[in-house]
């Protein structure tokens, strides 16, 4: 007999904590939402579904709300090679979605609240007691106060303290790339279509990513080795600088741009759980690993998460035995993403002689059939991600 007040506590309010307690509380389960800003703000960070993204968020009856809400639809993506219809062209026949982060967030927590669950902000968790069927979390805020519930979930992020309290082995393989970001307007490029251009030889990746209301986020992602850091707003004229570097088509886009927003930057560290479960407590979303930011999977890979969880929860009375399927399926899509991602960063980011050598053999071939390329970054990672796609990818057959 579980006596927990919950059956759900999430720590974390974002897009997967959201998602998740959406889906759970529509049918009928005790959810509690712990988010600890009483208000989103601005950060540098993904802001894209591409459209197995989408799909995932269909399956969980979210799609229709993010359009309504806060999503821009994209119907293009140009990654050098011209613009590529994405709808016609992968299995999940959808568009791309974008969205401003915190406008996406307020609308997803409001629904979780609409939806049923407990809604609790401004509350800092100090800790997690794992126990199965009968974890606990920790808040602190004029007083202490023990939460129990049948399955604690930690949604709190790549820096995720969850992890820490869990004791959960994190594992990491730094990539010698930063990622910076900045939120701009007067952009000149279509508002549905999202262009990534990379230039590999200046080890330099452009992502240009139209929101809604005008606004645009900006990404560069640059060598380590090159001795700069992009923080601050005193920076923007150097991540301009930076980005046309990679291509003429660069230049004009941002002829008449000014920035709205905080320029930062963070690693491009990889890093992930293996299992993420136990006792307890189920890790969703980058708590639970953290892709090769470059590629933009982290929100698609999110809903994924959340799905399969959502699924297994249903599926199963015995919780624990749902959440060791969860684990082990989340660990196989995600090291499926994690490898294709590491095969794309050789071919387009890597300005290493080796890397370049791998080049002058793969890409006259990739010219000639766009087919070698995996289309896993659009169509998900359900795609073959074998020898013999790596082998056509850097043209050895």
């Amino acid at each position: 007999m579980n006596s927990s007040p919950f059956d759900l506590v999430t720590v974390g309010g974002g897009l997967g904590a959201s998602a998740l307690a959406i889906s759970m509380a529509r049918q009928g389960a005790r959810v509690l939402v712990l988010e600890k800003e009483l208000q989103f703000r601005d950060r540098v960070r993904g802001e894209a579904l591409t459209p197995w993204g989408v799909a995932e968020a269909k399956k969980l009856g979210l799609a229709e709300l993010l359009m309504k809400t806060c999503a821009n639809q994209i119907l293009g993506m140009d990654m050098g090679f011209g613009v590529r219809n994405i709808i016609e062209t992968t299995p999940q026949k959808e568009p791309g979605f974008t969205y401003f982060h915190p406008e996406m967030q307020e609308a997803l927590l409001a629904e979780a609240g609409r939806a049923g669950a407990q809604v609790r902000r401004g509350v800092v968790v100090v800790a997690v007691e794992p126990g199965a069927n009968n974890g606990a979390v920790i808040t602190r805020d004029t007083k202490e106060e023990r939460i129990r519930a049948r399955l604690v979930v930690g949604a709190d992020g790549r820096g995720s303290a969850v992890r820490k309290w869990a004791g959960f082995t994190s594992h990491k393989s730094p990539q010698p790339f930063h990622f910076a970001g900045v939120l701009l307007t007067g952009v000149k490029e279509r508002q549905d279509v999202m262009t990534y251009l990379f230039n590999a030889d200046l080890g330099l990746v452009v992502g240009i990513v139209p929101l809604t209301k005008g606004r645009w986020r900006a990404y560069l992602g640059y060598s380590t080795e090159n001795g700069l850091f992009l923080q601050g707003s005193e920076k923007l004229g150097a991540f301009l600088a930076e980005s046309e570097k990679v291509a003429p088509s660069v230049a004009e886009a941002y002829a008449d741009v000014e920035s709205i927003g905080p320029l930062a930057t963070f690693e491009g560290t990889e890093s992930w759980i293996d299992h993420p479960y136990r006792d307890g407590v189920v890790l969703i979303g980058d708590a639970a690993g953290t892709s090769d930011p470059t590629f933009g999977q982290g929100m698609s890979i999110t809903l994924r998460d959340v799905r399969v969880l959502r699924d297994a929860l249903l599926e199963h009375s015995a919780w624990d035995t749902a959440c060791h399927h969860f684990a082990r399926e989340h660990d196989t899509y995600f090291h499926v993403t994690r490898k294709v991602c590491g095969w794309l960063r050789i071919l387009f980011e890597d300005p290493s002689p080796e890397a370049q050598a791998l080049r002058h053999r793969a890409m006259p071939r990739i010219a000639e059939d766009l087919s070698r390329v995996p289309d896993h970054l659009l169509s998900g990672p359900d795609m073959p991600a074998d020898d013999a796609v790596r082998d056509r990818l850097f043209g050895e057959y």
